[in-house]
């Protein structure tokens, strides 16, 4: 005689998954809006298409239990880097920006950041109660 464990959420992520869920895409749009802020602000571009175009995404792969940025910018990734890291070698001379660097080191990024860790933190805990 076995015993049947029946899910009674009736399927539905736990609460605190959902809420990690959920500030996963709040940490994203912070992420995204303060990048723009930051391209904006060291001048790296002329035009908008790097600040339109330039967008990352924060996931997490529940099988592997790991965190993935994105950049899905794809009119702009190439571009980006270049600004971002800088270029050295004769007669080409592009300057870091550190459009990164300054970007996760702004106060509503790492804001964004702590809020997404914690809600992680109590998903973790929670999953160890989880059948």
């Amino acid at each position: 005689m076995g015993v049947e464990i029946i899910n009674v959420t009736g399927g539905k992520p736990s609460v605190s998954k959902a809420r990690f869920i959920s500030q996963l895409g709040a940490a994203t749009r912070s992420l995204n809006a303060e990048i723009k802020k930051t391209i904006i602000q060291v001048k790296a571009v002329d035009t908008g298409r790097m600040k339109n175009n330039t967008k990352v995404k924060i996931e997490y792969d529940f099988n592997k239990d790991k965190f993935i940025i994105q950049n899905s910018g794809v009119s702009s990734t190439f571009y980006y880097i270049f600004i971002d890291e800088g270029t050295q070698g004769p007669g080409i001379g592009i300057k870091a920006r550190k459009i990164t660097e300054k970007t996760l080191n702004r106060a509503k990024v790492q804001a964004a950041l702590d809020k997404l860790w914690s809600k992680w933190a109590d998903y973790m805990i929670d999953r160890q109660f989880e059948l």
